[in-house]
Formats: structure tokens, sequence, C-alpha cells
């Protein structure tokens, strides 16, 4: 989609947006400023948090690992109103950032790099499934909109999950792919690269090269791709990966498609 890039809604949280308001199923269009995607939330500003209670986001589902929850602690307003869904598997998951550096660490260099995304972003379908059973059924009790969905960097876990989002609201597969992409304007990709080095070294023990960082930071339409070719050989398409893997049944889509569109 040819549309001008907006500006992070947030001065401290650098990749916080709302998804666009895509068309989807039926011929309705996914609701504007209902979904809600973001990196790290750690560095919020008073302003920042002012304009987070005008937003009315009800639910928070947070990907990242204890690990990363300890080390960048969100100043996320713990509000009633604001229901922070705990998801399983989380600190095991094999499409977590540990695995991509112990990846790295064996084979350096930017092939190295490229080799860790694409094999992270298979791993997400079947990494992810139980999470977005979670996910769905908290939406489904209509608890849990507008929502917002974040990680550290706000690009791969969020990504995956924000995808599923919108499939399962009927979004196409090129506006799928237009979201994750939309992620690459709010980076500093050599600015990025540096910081996911330093912090591979001090939290995970990994020595990561900048060559082998850059493609960790990039938002290439490749790697959700491999995603979705995953789910293409393994359930068929989208639709038997929500049905099979997530468990959603048709009332279940239905049901979604008319809380996520109008």
């Amino acid at each position: 989609m040819n549309q001008l890039i907006p500006a992070s809604l947030l001065t401290g949280a650098k990749n916080f947006r709302a998804v666009r308001p895509y068309p989807a199923a039926k011929g309705r269009m996914l609701r504007a400023n209902l979904i809600y995607r973001s990196g790290d939330l750690s560095r919020l500003s008073e302003a920042d948090l002012e304009i987070i209670a005008g937003l009315h986001i009800r639910l928070v589902c947070d990907l990242r690992t204890g690990r990363e929850q300890s080390e960048f602690v969100s100043r996320w307003p713990d509000a009633p109103a604001h229901v922070k869904l705990d998801l399983p598997d989380r600190n095991e998951s094999d499409a977590g950032p540990h695995k991509i550096f112990e990846l790295i660490a064996k084979h350096p260099g930017e092939a190295g790099g490229l080799l860790a995304m694409d094999m992270l972003y298979r791993r997400k379908p079947k990494a992810f499934a139980r999470s977005l059973q979670v996910l769905f059924k908290t939406i489904l009790s209509g608890e849990g909109l507008p929502l917002l969905v974040h990680c550290h960097a706000g690009k791969d876990r969020t990504g995956f999950v924000v995808a599923m989002l919108l499939a399962a609201a009927g979004v196409s597969r090129t506006d799928i792919i237009d979201d994750y992409i939309t992620t690459a304007h709010y980076f500093l990709a050599d600015k990025e690269a540096l910081a996911l080095a330093a912090w591979a070294k001090r939290s995970f023990g990994h020595d990561i090269h900048n060559e082998s960082a850059r493609p960790m930071v990039d938002t290439r339409q490749a790697y959700i791709e491999a995603a979705l070719h995953e789910i293409d050989q393994g359930w068929g398409d989208i639709n038997g990966y929500l049905h099979d893997a997530v468990g959603l049944t048709e009332a279940d889509r239905d049901t979604v498609q008319n809380l996520l569109t109008v």
C-alpha cells in the first residue's frame, strides 16, 4: 500500500503504532485504533503515559521472556483497565532471541545472521500456537480490545502474532506483509545493530559482530514469507493453521471478524 508512514505515537517507544485499517473479510475493514504494536516500553516518558491513557487499551500482550521483562522493565501503567496477558512457553520458545544468538555464535557473519532469521521465522508457527490460543480466547471473551502486542524490538515476535490477528480478520496476505515491512520505517538499522550486539553480549554472553547483527534488525519481506511458507507446508494455508494449530472454529472466526472489523 502506498501510504505515508505516520510517526511513532510515543517518543519513548519508537516502534509504537496502530495497525492500519486494512480491507478485511466480507468487504469490511479492520477497525481503526484497535490493534497496536510496539517494541520495548521501558523508556516511556510522562508525556507518553498521558497519550497511552487516551488510547483506552485494555489488553497488553507482552511476548518477551522473563529475562527481558526483568532487564527492560515496562513503564506501561499498572491500572485495572490494563490486563497483562500471561502467555505460555515464552521463556522456552524455540523462536526467542537466545536461539538466534546461539546459532549465530556457530555461524558468524552476514550468512549466519540470515540463516538465523530464516530459522527463527520458520519456527514461529509452532512456537506461538499456544500463545495465540490464549490471545484469541481472551479476544473472544470480549475483554481484550483494543489491544497492544509487543516484544523487545516490536518486529519479529510481534510481527508474527499481529500477522495472525490480521489473518483471522480476513486481511489479505499482501496487506499482512505490508504491515510487517512497515516496521522498517521505524528503525535506524546501523544503530539498532550495535545495540543488539551489545545486548547479546551483556545478557546472553554471545559476541555478535555487526555483519551478523545487521540481518537481525532488518525487516525483510523474506522473513515473514518464511513463516507463511511454513504454515502453507504444515497446515495447507493460514486458515488451516488457525483452525488446527490455534483452535479457532468457524464460529470463532466469525466472532473474531465481527470484533476486529467494521
